[in-house]
C-alpha cells in the first residue's frame, strides 16, 4: 500500500509542477512520430539594458536632487576633497560630476523642493 501512495505522491507533485510551469504559457508542439505535446513557454529574463537605464536614471535623479538641495556652490565644495583623495574616492567625484542632463533636472527639482 505504501508503495501505492508514494507512486501516487510523485505522480501528482510531477502534475503540479507541470501545471504551474505552464500557467505562464505554453505552446503546442508536434512530434517526429505525429504526437502533438504541450510543452511550457519559457521565462523570459529582464532585459540587462533596461536594467541599466533604470540604474542611469536612479542615479542622474540622486544627482539633481544632492545638487539641488545644496545649491552649486556648495555641491562643488563638497566634490572638492574628494577629488585630492584616494582612487577610489576621485571616481566617486568623476561620478558626482554634474552633467547637462543632472544641472537641466535639478532646475525642475528645486521648484519642488522649495
Amino acid at each position: 500500500m505504501s508503495a501505492n501512495v508514494q507512486n501516487f505522491d510523485k505522480r501528482l507533485s510531477r502534475i503540479v509542477r507541470k501545471h504551474r510551469s505552464m500557467s505562464g504559457g505554453y505552446d503546442f508542439r508536434l512530434e517526429r512520430n505525429g504526437l502533438i505535446t504541450i510543452k511550457p513557454k519559457r521565462a523570459k529574463g529582464t532585459a540587462p539594458l533596461s536594467v541599466l537605464l533604470s540604474v542611469l536614471l536612479v542615479g542622474v535623479l540622486f544627482k539633481s536632487v544632492v545638487l539641488a538641495h545644496f545649491g552649486p556652490e556648495k555641491y562643488a565644495a563638497k566634490l572638492e576633497p574628494m577629488h585630492n583623495g584616494t582612487v577610489v574616492e576621485q571616481a566617486g567625484a568623476w561620478l558626482m560630476e554634474p552633467g547637462i542632463v543632472t544641472e537641466y533636472v535639478s532646475q525642475a527639482v528645486v521648484g519642488i523642493i522649495r
